[in-house]
Parts: structure tokens; sequence; C-alpha cells
């Protein structure tokens, strides 16, 4: 760690809003790399408000997916606030969804960063947002957490296959297991790629990815239920194999293969279920404009009726 860039970072104060408590310290850590000294941490966005509302806050670092209180809705009344409009907020998320991008973007996000993030690239975006040179890390800073990480692995994945087996065997898709699975995946997608298992972050991406589409339009996913259980669940197999055997890294072949794969059906029913949704949607909207034709007919005649009234009774 340069002593130039500890300078600059240790002048700042640095408001980490997650609820992963693994995921807070591995950005504390890479923060107090770069030389911050002074940083904020909670799991709650309602906190997060009350803290920003007490204190000089210079950045803040917010996940998306939360309990409580997400991400996007922080940010939408961190804005709304006269506080809060110039707060350099990055957000940290596990979604590839543009439309989630572009929305960070109108509410003036410094950062919109897909998890796995390396801790070079949130120290050069931090640097960034702050107006500083981006400090260079050692390699090695999150050497500690990756063996904490794999130590633990098998308690993880042992979590998540708990967690879509109970899904799974529900024979439904119901909204508190979608929610359920989806946060487990999300810890798995963030950690797993920043602490030396990229392979795990990929695969866990792929089913988060199917299932937030399937969970903000349900009767999208209805029709592809089966499809949806089937690359679940060998996403849950395989993310297992790859803690089991300890895969860390890429995977060589074996996980270039496996990412082609999920990732040809995962696009594939990803496209399946954004296909189902516009049909959807494009029949919400001839039933809006049926409704408002059939509206407009019925004031134009209770006109043209009242005016034939007036008429005959002159």
């Amino acid at each position: 760690m340069s002593s130039n860039y500890a300078t600059g970072f240790s002048l700042v104060t640095i408001l980490m809003l997650d609820d992963d408590p693994a995921m807070r310290a591995v950005v504390r850590t890479i923060l107090r790399e770069a030389g911050c000294k002074d940083i904020v941490q909670t799991g709650n966005g309602h906190d997060a408000l009350d803290i920003l509302s007490q204190r000089r806050i210079d950045l803040v670092l917010c996940d998306c997916q939360m309990a409580a209180m997400d991400g996007m809705t922080f940010l939408r009344r961190l804005r709304d606030r006269p506080d809060g409009a110039d707060i350099p907020v990055i957000m940290l998320t596990a979604s590839r969804d543009q439309r989630d991008a572009w929305e960070a973007q109108q509410l003036k996000a410094a950062a919109w960063l897909v998890k796995p993030v390396l801790p070079q690239a949130l120290a050069g975006h931090v640097a960034s947002a702050l107006g500083m040179a981006p400090p260079r890390l050692r390699d090695d800073a999150l050497a500690s957490l990756a063996e904490s990480y794999e130590a633990r692995l098998p308690q993880e994945i042992a979590l998540l296959e708990a967690t879509a087996t109970k899904l799974l065997a529900g024979g439904t898709l119901l909204e508190a297991q979608l929610q359920g699975l989806l946060h487990r995946l999300h810890i798995v997608k963030g950690q797993g790629g920043t602490l030396g298992y990229p392979l795990l972050s990929d695969i866990a991406a792929h089913a988060h990815d199917v299932l937030r589409l399937v969970l903000h339009r349900p009767e999208a996913g209805a029709p592809h239920q089966e499809e949806v259980v089937k690359l679940v669940s060998v996403c849950v197999a395989s993310m297992k194999l790859v803690a089991e055997r300890k895969l860390r890294g890429e995977g060589g072949v074996a996980g270039e293969k496996l990412r082609g794969q999920l990732g040809a059906f995962a696009g594939a029913l990803q496209a399946k279920l954004a296909a189902v949704a516009d049909t959807l949607d494009a029949e919400a909207r001839r039933a809006r404009d049926d409704r408002a034709t059939r509206l407009a007919e019925a004031e134009a005649n209770g006109w043209m009726l009242k005016r034939r009234i007036e008429l005959d009774t002159k």
C-alpha cells in the first residue's frame, strides 16, 4: 500500500450498506488495504439513512439485494433528501439486468458494479468517485478471507442445497421460497467470485438470473416451470461438485465446458421467459387500450344524448 494513496483514503469516511456480514468483511478489508480508516457499516437501509443524517459520509457502497429495504429503494430515498442529492453512491449487485443499471444511472449512482467485484476494481471505482488516483493493492489482500471462505464453503453449499430442495419439492415456485433461494445464490455469487471461486460464482449467476425473472413475472415462469426446476437442480449439483473438489479459479477445460452448457441452457430459458412476458405485456396494453376506447365511446355517446335532450326540450 503506497503512503500517498493511504493519505488520500485516510481522509474520507465511507458507509458500507450490505446485509451479508461476509461481504461487509470483504469490502472493509479492501477499503482498509487502500488506506481508509473510517468505515461505517450496517446491514439495514433505514439505519443507513439515519447515519447519513447524523454524520458526514463521503461515499456510500450499497448492495442492491437486501431484506427490509433493497438498495434501489435506499438510493431513491437518499436522493429525495436535500442532504443526499450529491453523496456518491456505488451500487454492488448480483443483477445483470440493464434496466436496473439504467434506473441507478437516473438516480445518479457513481457506479454500477456487478458481483463478483475484484479488489482492485472496487478500490479504483471508489477512488474515481472521490476524485482520487486509484490505489495499488497487494495481490494477496484477501488471502485470509479466502481461506476462511473455503473452510466454510461446504456449509454454504449445504444451506443452498437445503433451500433449493425445499423450493423444488413443493411443485409450485412460491414467492417466499424463491426469495430465500435467490438470497442464497446472491451470497454465493458475490463471495465465490471475489474469494477465489469464480466458476462457482458463474454457475450461481445462471440460476440467479432466471429465478429473478420468474420472481418478477410469475405468470411468465408458469409455462416453463419444469425447465426452471431442471436448471436450478443442475446448477446446485454443479456448485456442490465444485465445492467438494475445491475447484478454485476458472476450473480449466471442465469449467469452460460447464459454463458453456449452463450458459446455453439458461440463455435459452431466459429468452422463453422474456417472450412470454412480452406477450403478456402486449395483451395488457391491448386490454388497457380497449378500456380506454370503450370509455371514450361511452363519454361521446353520453354527450350526444345530452345534446339531443337539450335540443328536444328547447
